[in-house]
């Protein structure tokens, strides 16, 4: 059987693109208002408007090509008489602007403003407009341009404004994993951060993916309202819960292990990956089954790069490689005698391949109980 061709995204409920986007956007919003609120109590005002602006600049240059790219639209016959209208359409229903907040998230709070500018029009711009538009690019916009002000700009990546860093800042500007010394690619937990302040979002990060309990309060009203698909996040999140909880426990972790494993979880971009970037519509598989094996990839590479590289966060990573492999993920489901089984397991394959992995590397340390560092072998 033929690879069906659809077109991206899949409504499966009776409710328009349009009014699914605008509630995502909302649920970000909620996120960014959050931010400000944070960065206002406990840094001061400075810091406060800096993510006002950061949100802004993200929005508005993100919307900046689909403005340009929609301007033929004055000067085609067809909508000689409704041109204004045909325009403002196109430019709305792009829904750039949802991109450009996601960035601006995604980045911390030091990140001079016109490099942010930057990554705003490349990331619409070369992975969604030359690509024909929304609905038809293959890699996430806001990821691609998460990146590549990672690996263009990373000296200026910083969660601090001016030039004397504060508690809990991050000299690499990915995640609040970058500030840890690595071994063997590995992020040891900061010791100086407790669980609650995790759990709550009182550390300084990039400044969308810190605050725990609003990304999950986000989630399960996304997945209630069915804007999102549960399996993902669900299937994304907590099979890098269980592996973690694996890895202290083979590495001697005792009673320790399970609290570990969810403080290692809420550091860096895990929650904020899994809800709100791995769950695009466009990029994602479009068959359920598809879509867990598309999250357990993403949670394999994740992995992978966190404990055998010398990066310490994985995650944008990980949705892009995922989002390459997305037409394969739906494929596996067609030119089957046996629709189910084989889907099943190719599922399971990759969920223990997770578990193996982090099993591997949990035998191969050795990890004190008392701070949650990993020591140098066994």
């Amino acid at each position: 059987m033929d690879y069906p061709k659809q077109f991206t995204p899949h409504i499966r409920r009776k409710a328009s693109t349009f009014s699914q986007r605008r509630e995502f956007f909302l649920c970000v919003c909620v996120l960014w208002i959050s931010s400000r609120i944070y960065y206002f109590v406990t840094a001061g005002k400075g810091y406060g408007l800096a993510v006002i602006l950061l949100g802004i600049i993200g929005i508005v240059f993100a919307m900046i090509p689909d403005i340009f790219w929609n301007l033929s639209v004055f000067f085609s016959k067809e909508h000689k008489h409704d041109a204004f209208k045909e325009f403002l359409y196109r430019v709305i229903h792009s829904y750039s602007f949802v991109t450009g907040l996601l960035l601006a998230l995604l980045c911390p709070i030091g990140l001079p403003f016109w490099k942010l500018a930057i990554g705003a029009v490349l990331s619409i711009l070369v992975f969604k407009l030359f690509f024909g538009g929304f609905g038809k690019n293959i890699l996430n916009p806001a990821i691609f341009g998460r990146v590549f002000l990672q690996l263009a700009f990373t000296s200026d990546r910083k969660t601090y404004l001016g030039q004397k860093p504060e508690d809990f800042t991050i000299s690499t500007g990915a995640s609040v994993t970058g500030l840890i010394n690595s071994k063997n690619g590995f992020s040891p937990i900061v010791s100086g951060l407790s669980f609650k302040n995790r759990i709550i979002g009182n550390y300084r990060g990039t400044f969308g993916e810190t605050f725990i309990l609003v990304l999950l309060a986000i989630c399960i009203y996304l997945c209630v309202r069915k804007i999102i698909d549960w399996r993902v996040p669900v299937t994304y999140i907590g099979t890098l819960f269980i592996a973690f909880v694996l890895m202290f426990l083979s590495a001697g972790d005792g009673g320790w292990a399970f609290k570990d494993a969810f403080r290692y979880l809420a550091i860096g971009g895990i929650f904020f990956g899994g809800i709100l970037c791995l769950t695009d519509p466009v990029t994602s598989p479009t068959s359920r089954s598809g879509r867990m094996r598309f999250a357990l990839t993403s949670a394999l590479i994740t992995l992978l790069i966190r404990l055998y590289t010398g990066s310490p966060e994985g995650v944008a990573y990980s949705i892009l490689i995922a989002n390459v492999m997305t037409p394969f993920f739906d494929k596996i489901n067609t030119g089957r005698t046996n629709k189910k089984l084989v889907p099943i397991a190719v599922n399971a394959s990759l969920f223990a391949l997770v578990l193996l992995s982090a099993l591997v590397y949990g035998f191969r340390n050795k990890v004190n109980p008392s701070t949650g560092r990993f020591l140098k072998g066994r």
